[in-house]
């Protein structure tokens, strides 16, 4: 039901019924301040008596985009939460599994280069550095840092929303960040964020 939920979002708010793609200045740069939510899990690879799930989780942040004709550099600077939850085995016997949310708090750092193919869109991918914040903490991540690789689109919006645009990737987390011995944790993370974008103000 999250997929789902976030999907119809992503897909309401970019409906070109609503808006159209705006066309930015082809060199210049601005920054912009990103919300949004992320659904998040662990790939789990070895033994493990974990089950993952997904979660919902925040992100927020700053990026800043310098736009070269055709291409764009796009570096960020996000608070985002990973981890998703477990089902673990129950601690009487006869009894249901246990569901324990997971809080890997990041401090994540993507550096992105996109391409634009037509005016409003933006592909992206890049590497995503992430320092976490409660390494080694109860239902935290076992691991100070995290290294991810990013594939995803950035979409501007135009008429009463000429000052938004939309965020769409994935996370693809390369680290082992498990506490276990015998397994092995990596973070995936579909994420979805409006965007307010601090354009430069026009030279009368």
């Amino acid at each position: 039901m999250q997929v789902s939920r976030l999907l119809l979002l992503a897909f309401l708010v970019s409906s070109p019924l609503l808006v159209r793609a705006q066309s930015n200045k082809p060199v210049g740069g601005h920054f912009g301040i990103k919300i949004g939510g992320s659904l998040t899990r662990v790939a789990i690879s070895g033994t493990s008596a974990n089950i993952p799930k997904q979660n919902l989780d925040p992100n927020l942040g700053i990026m800043y985009r310098y736009r070269l004709h055709r291409l764009v550099l796009q570096p960020e600077a996000l608070l985002n939460i990973k981890g998703g939850s477990f089902q673990t085995l129950p601690t009487q016997v006869g009894a249901e599994r246990q569901t324990i949310n997971n809080t890997y708090s990041y401090l994540s750092v993507p550096v992105l280069l996109g391409y634009i193919p037509t005016e409003g869109l933006t592909i992206q991918a890049g590497p995503e550095f992430s320092y976490a914040l409660n390494s080694g903490s109860t239902n935290g991540p076992a691991t100070k840092t995290d290294l991810g690789v990013v594939v995803g689109a950035h979409y501007d919006f135009l008429d009463m929303a000429d000052k938004f645009s939309l965020h769409v990737r994935y996370i693809y987390g390369l680290a082992n960040v498990s506490p276990e011995a015998t397994a092995t944790y990596q973070n995936r993370v579909f994420q979805a964020s409006i965007v307010y974008n601090l354009y430069p103000k026009k030279k009368k």
